[in-house]
């Protein structure tokens, strides 16, 4: 009897001591559209890494004027457009 009582005792301590851990927590549901956020805001990272490539290069030499005027607007049209999807993404009131 002894032996039935400790081992009720003891499972019901690792049941209280492990329910916070197991139990009762429900994960959040991702926001819609928060993979295609995450995905437009790494493709800006991107687009703002390679101005500045394109910047360096132009300083380094390696790119003509000519070159350089169309590879950063283009790249900057690019940019601009990325982050108006961003901001589409985030909705009103966003930061």
């Amino acid at each position: 009897m002894t032996y039935l009582l400790i081992a009720v005792l003891s499972i019901a301590l690792v049941a209280l001591i492990a329910w916070p851990l197991v139990g009762g927590r429900v994960l959040p549901e991702p926001a819609p559209g928060a993979a295609e956020l995450a995905g437009v805001e790494d493709d800006l990272i991107r687009s703002l890494d390679a101005i500045r490539e394109i910047d360096l290069d132009h300083r380094a030499g390696n790119l003509s004027d000519d070159d350089f005027a169309a590879l950063d607007h283009e790249e900057r049209a690019h940019a601009v457009e990325l982050m108006r999807r961003r901001d589409d993404l985030r909705g009103p009131g966003a930061g």
